[in-house]
């Protein structure tokens, strides 16, 4: 009995021990489940607080993006590349697509553009997006009235397509045909308690620059010399510069204008231009109703260039101002295309040629002493007989666009290469003066020519172009700037650049202003049966500061009109207009695509007339004034 006892008891405790024991591994099994799910827990925990950081960092990299647009706007020639930046251990790049969104679908207009924002911290990275428009909201409609003057929108003309807003009353039938009208009070609308403000245009680029226009020298009169064949001219001393030194010349162009009173005469060469002598030299004249450019360098232990290349032209009349212009570029030995003859800008010659080297002897304007010419003579004074002006002397060889570009303005006297520089803008007394910035090559006028009225050089005055093709890129900073009133007929204007008048811009008669060009008046502007813009993506800003008129004529762009009146008729504008002119017409046969913005109402007088919502430019890298927008309801995280 004492025995079984004993063997209960030992059953007993087995049985306690082996219940411990599993109650102990059950609770170790859940505790590490425990830890496992606390370890799970603070991971996810952790994440969640990268992507929060993450997702902030994004919104960082937008802002900055947003401010880096904005400010490219305000900055002309800023381009806008992937902006990247570190913050928090994390990295953020933001880049721009002005075509399409985050999925690659293309966006509705051409003013916008999407900035998406993608930021990484870890292993860990959130992607948002905006829409900007380039321009303020209140172009978002097709039209926005201010109505500064608190008058009911009535108009019975014409049609407005796309969601427009007025302050205001819109009588009956007078909305839109096409989208909702809002309103702020009143009736004929849909009222809408929050609205876009009317835009601020920031004018300190325009003011800037008409005040530039203001202090520009104006109208310029231009002198030159007239010779009277005989005994007048103007010599000039050797010079390192020019002809002698121990630095071979090697790049030379010559220029000047010139008027000559009988071309034809054959009993002596009219020497334009001389430097050099029998051996060595370089030279421009008129013989026989021709004009000649020459050079040569004849000793056979140098380059044996003999006996030269004398290039010529017939296409000169008597009493006609021109331009010429001879160019070398020649090395040690003699080689081809190394000397080339210009008239007006337009190459009439090219042939062989090599560099000179130093030279003394006389250096003359309108007098030959001993070159030589095409047909083998020299040694004996050969004057011109008429006016020359604007000789300039460069030791580069200048390109035939070079020549074309500056040969009509006047010129800095710093420019790379230009040795001397005779304008003839003295007037009186008996020096030419060296303009030119580089050095002092002064010339002695001989024999007392008179001073004359200088050729009428377009980009001189710059107060009327008429048939003409003009290049921005050839005036200062792509500016012309005119104290006066401009008028422009006929003519053609590549950008960009600014056109900018301290007076009244007249464009007519099938005029073309191309590419990225502010046109800027302190008074009125005046387009008529002309193309302004080249297309949406190539736009123009017209700014008038006086009354404004469009007629017939194609307007790729933005108008901004601060005078007392905007009249638009018979003419397409294909982007925006900001109209603070309290008289603004449309009549004819007018259609705006893109958007009004008006500080008054507008008055449609045609049927004919329209106004479309559709695509702006978007200005990019051209500062006009106006800020961009995020646009609302734009903002998305993917």
């Amino acid at each position: 009995m004492e025995t079984q006892k004993k063997r209960q008891n030992n059953e007993s405790g087995m049985i306690l021990m082996a219940s411990t024991m599993g109650i102990f591994i059950i609770l170790s099994i859940f505790a590490f489940y425990l830890a496992r799910f606390s370890i799970t827990e603070t991971r996810n925990g952790a994440y969640h607080v990268l992507d929060i950081k993450a997702r902030n960092l994004a919104l960082t990299g937008a802002e900055h993006g947003m401010y880096i647009y904005k400010s490219s706007r305000n900055n002309d020639g800023v381009n806008i590349n992937n902006i990247s930046g570190n913050l928090n251990n994390g990295v953020y790049v933001v880049s721009f697509d002005s075509d399409n969104n985050e999925l690659t679908q293309a966006l509705p207009y051409t003013q916008y553009l999407t900035m998406m924002s993608s930021a990484t911290i870890d292993d860990v990275k959130r992607n948002i997006r905006y829409i900007i428009s380039s321009l303020p909201e209140a172009f978002c409609f097709s039209f926005y009235g201010n109505n500064s003057s608190n008058h009911t929108f009535s108009n019975s003309n014409g049609t407005i397509s796309g969601d427009m807003f007025f302050n205001g009353s819109v009588g009956s039938g007078s909305g839109t045909s096409s989208g909702i009208t809002y309103i702020s009070s009143g009736s004929g609308g849909t009222q809408i308690s929050s609205f876009p403000s009317f835009p601020y245009i920031d004018s300190t680029l325009y003011e800037n620059l008409l005040t530039s226009a203001a202090q520009s020298p104006g109208v310029y009169t231009n002198y030159s010399l007239n010779f009277d064949g005989s005994n007048q001219y103007i010599q000039i001393s050797n010079s390192n510069d020019i002809n002698t030194g121990s630095n071979n010349h090697s790049q030379k162009t010559i220029e000047a204008w010139f008027s000559v009173d009988n071309k034809d005469i054959t009993s002596r060469k009219q020497t334009i231009y001389e430097q050099g002598g029998a051996v060595r030299g370089l030279n421009i004249y008129i013989y026989g109703g021709s004009l000649y450019v020459g050079g040569w360098n004849e000793p056979s232990n140098e380059s044996n260039w003999n006996p030269g290349t004398f290039l010529s032209t017939s296409s000169i009349e008597n009493n006609t101002w021109y331009h010429v212009a001879l160019t070398l570029d020649g090395g040690s030995s003699v080689t081809s295309n190394a000397f080339k003859g210009y008239l007006n800008g337009v190459e009439f010659g090219s042939g062989d040629g090599s560099k000179l080297w130093n030279h003394g002897g006389d250096v003359s304007v309108a007098r030959n002493r001993d070159t030589k010419f095409h047909s083998g003579d020299y040694n004996s004074a050969k004057y011109f007989d008429g006016k020359i002006d604007e000789v300039r002397l460069w030791n580069i060889t200048r390109t035939q666009a070079q020549i074309a570009s500056k040969k009509d303005t006047v010129l800095n006297g710093d420019e790379n290469g230009l040795t001397s520089y005779f304008n003839f803008q003295e007037n009186s007394g008996s020096i030419a003066n060296d303009t030119q910035t580089q050095s002092n090559n002064d010339g002695s006028i001989i024999n007392s020519p008179s001073w004359v009225s200088g050729p009428d050089l377009s980009k001189m005055s710059n107060s009327s172009y008429l048939n003409e093709t003009v290049n921005l890129s050839s005036f200062s900073n792509n500016q012309l700037l005119v104290n006066n009133s401009l008028t422009i007929s006929g003519s053609t204007f590549n950008g960009p650049g600014y056109i900018v008048a301290d007076g009244n811009i007249t464009i007519s008669s099938s005029s073309a202003i191309n590419g990225n060009i502010f046109i800027i008046s302190s008074g009125s502007i005046t387009i008529t049966d002309s193309q302004v813009g080249t297309d949406i993506n190539t736009p123009v800003i017209c700014y008038s500061k006086g009354n404004a008129s469009y007629s017939n004529s194609n307007i790729y762009g933005l108008i901004v009109s601060k005078g007392s009146s905007l009249a638009l008729d018979g003419s397409d504008v294909y982007g925006a207009i900001l109209n603070y002119s309290s008289s603004f017409s449309l009549d004819g046969d007018t259609d705006i695509i893109g958007s009004v913005v008006s500080k008054y109402a507008a008055d449609l007088q045609s049927n004919l007339v329209s106004i479309t919502k559709g695509n702006i430019p978007e200005f990019a890298g051209l500062s006009i004034g106006l800020d961009p927008f995020v646009v609302p309801g734009s903002y998305l995280e993917y």
